[in-house]
């Protein structure tokens, strides 16, 4: 075993430990979460929705890549190396979306203060234990 997508998992989780990569994958979550505070006029109700989605999506992504990865290893190199990548990226911003939220809590989410900028960060790393783990699993598979 050449341990190739835990080689891709790795570089891919490095780059997301640039601070500016975790701020910037929430904030899909967030739009999402205000979407849905405005339909149902509860801030607390958006965040477990989007927290649930989010979780539920990243797990749902790693087996559906897995059911495909025997079409994906018949292309070349570099495609399954972007492929892999994009993936990555997606799983990364759910996987980040709901650990952020699960870090804080929906209710400091929703009237955090100063200090969750900070946990932005902090998500982050977390997040790309994730991107390692699913390319370890993946190497397995």
């Amino acid at each position: 075993m050449d341990f190739t997508f835990t080689k891709y998992s790795f570089v891919n989780a490095l780059w997301s430990l640039i601070p500016i990569f975790p701020t910037w994958t929430l904030i899909p979550g967030v739009f999402a979460a205000m979407s849905l505070e405005k339909i149902t006029g509860d801030c607390t109700t958006g965040y477990s929705i989007v927290l649930w989605f989010s979780a539920l999506m990243a797990i749902g992504m790693m087996i559906y890549y897995g059911y495909r990865l025997d079409k994906i290893l018949l292309k070349t190199k570099k495609e399954v190396k972007r492929n892999f990548r994009f993936y990555s990226l997606i799983l990364y911003t759910l996987s980040n979306t709901a650990i952020l939220i699960t870090m804080l809590g929906v209710d400091l989410v929703c009237n955090g203060d100063g200090q969750t900028f900070l946990m932005c960060i902090m998500s982050g790393p977390l997040a790309s234990l994730v991107l390692i783990t699913f390319g370890f699993l993946m190497d397995l598979k």
